[in-house]
């Protein structure tokens, strides 16, 4: 429970898991009324307490040994101790904060949690797997670390369909399967699905005459008829939707698709429905980023996609994202035929202008964030030169066009999943004095006033380059 203010209420403790990094150090060192729950797997380099706080608690400590050691350290310096003690904090401080990431998915740890006090179910575990999915898909987190929280998943998956009954009908079962980057195809024309997926549709430069070529050649090489690849997927003649996936598994790779696949999950409960993991995923993400909803509405109709008992939200939620991926393609295709991507020098730009037609499409975050990292995909495609840079997108906030959001996503040819934009952007806005908000979980993404915005990339461009 907390107060008005947001500050927890006297002598209640509050538990933070969080799957951002790094973890807030006040919240780390407060040991009373926070606890934050760091998972074993999680290498976190935390300085020690004395190094940051232990100059604000000198004054109640001040005994002969603490006198003794400040008196040997000032004879190593000129500078005064307390002077010096500042600077290795400041240093400590921006090494810590420098580079934000993620670890192990919320939802896999509080199912842990649950399981750990033996309250863990099939349901449980299945959001779980959305949550790892949702992380792997959006590229936050690397394939191995997605690898590793798959092999902990699959021994949960076969002790609990071990104990589930397994002649009910009715029964949630969970499989491990093998899954295509392919967006929504068993809802959508395989064909649709090729073109509007970035992983796809990136490196076949789908928005080319070349590209929608190379597609057909593609789908020749396995022998697939432009008529079945134009009809539902669930249509299909059953012998080709029983091979496809295997047949598309063994070409991807002579079309430089080497990672055309990857392991998930599906979930089978009654004798129709059945969902795979990176499905719900999309129907859920479409719910929760909804442009025609408030918060607070969109929140709760995700959580009733969830639930497996409002089964038209799920299938409402898949539309809606089969609607979305066609204007993340559209405005990609805009971008780059518009020539409105500028590369900077240290960092690749574009902006979505006040008045297009796609702006209330992305004016949540996460939407402009999903956009931000097809673009970068995309152009990197054409441009390979541009993977070693970060890609930031600016776009005018349709309910407040006093302000606007700009989003960053780190450069593709990093290994690493950690990003420095959300340091920097920080940094920028404090330099030109810019009118900032910093609301989004997401650390690369921030609020700015329109008319700051030019001053605040210049100011990015100059630290970046340094």
């Amino acid at each position: 429970s907390t107060q008005s203010t947001g500050e927890p209420l006297p002598d209640s403790q509050v538990f933070v898991l969080d799957s951002h990094t790094p973890y807030d150090l006040d919240n780390i060192y407060d040991g009373d009324s926070v606890k934050v729950v760091i998972p074993e797997s999680l290498d976190l380099e935390v300085p020690r307490y004395e190094d940051i706080y232990e100059e604000e608690s000198e004054d109640d400590e001040d005994g002969p040994e603490r006198k003794r050691r400040r008196e040997e350290d000032e004879e190593d310096s000129l500078l005064p101790r307390k002077e010096r003690w500042k600077r290795k904090r400041e240093e400590l401080l921006f090494t810590y904060y420098e580079l934000s990431g993620y670890g192990l998915s919320v939802s896999l740890m509080i199912f842990e949690l649950a399981w750990k006090m033996s309250k863990d179910n099939t349901q449980y575990l299945w959001w779980a797997i959305i949550g790892i999915t949702e992380q792997y898909l959006h590229s936050k987190i690397s394939r191995d670390q997605y690898v590793s929280a798959c092999g902990t998943v699959q021994q949960h998956v076969q002790r609990l369909n071990n104990l589930t009954d397994s002649t009910s009908v009715n029964q949630m079962k969970i499989r491990y399967s093998n899954e295509l980057r392919l967006d929504l195809y068993r809802h959508w024309t395989l064909m649709e699905s090729l073109k509007h997926s970035a992983y796809t549709a990136s490196r076949f430069r789908i928005w080319t005459t070349k590209g929608k070529k190379k597609l057909n050649e593609f789908l020749a090489d396995m022998g697939l008829p432009l008529m079945q690849c134009n009809q539902n997927f669930q249509s299909m003649d059953m012998d080709i939707r029983r091979e496809v996936c295997n047949w598309i598994e063994v070409t991807a790779h002579k079309y430089g698709l080497d990672d055309m696949c990857y392991g998930s999950f599906e979930l089978q409960y009654g004798f129709k429905n059945k969902f795979c993991a990176g499905d719900m995923l999309h129907g859920v993400f479409s719910a929760l980023t909804s442009p025609t909803l408030d918060t607070e509405a969109a929140f709760l109709r995700a959580q009733d996609t969830l639930s497996r008992s409002n089964e038209k939200l799920i299938y409402t939620g898949i539309e809606q994202s089969k609607s979305f991926s066609c204007s993340l393609l559209n405005q990609v295709q805009a971008f780059i035929d518009m020539k409105q991507v500028v590369c900077t020098g240290p960092f690749v730009y574009a902006v979505l202008q006040d008045g297009s037609a796609e702006l209330q499409v992305f004016a949540h975050p996460a939407r402009l964030l999903k956009l931000c990292r097809y673009l970068s995909e995309a152009y990197c495609a054409t441009t390979r030169k541009a993977a070693a840079l970060p890609f930031i997108i600016a776009s005018a906030l349709p309910l407040d066009p006093e302000y606007s959001c700009i989003v960053g996503v780190p450069p593709l040819a990093v290994d690493s999943n950690k990003s420095y934009l959300g340091r920097a952007f920080h940094q920028a806005a404090e330099k030109v004095n810019a009118a900032v908000e910093f609301e989004d979980f997401e650390p690369g993404v921030m609020q700015i006033k329109s008319e700051d915005k030019a001053k605040f990339f210049d100011a990015l461009t100059a630290l970046l380059m340094t």
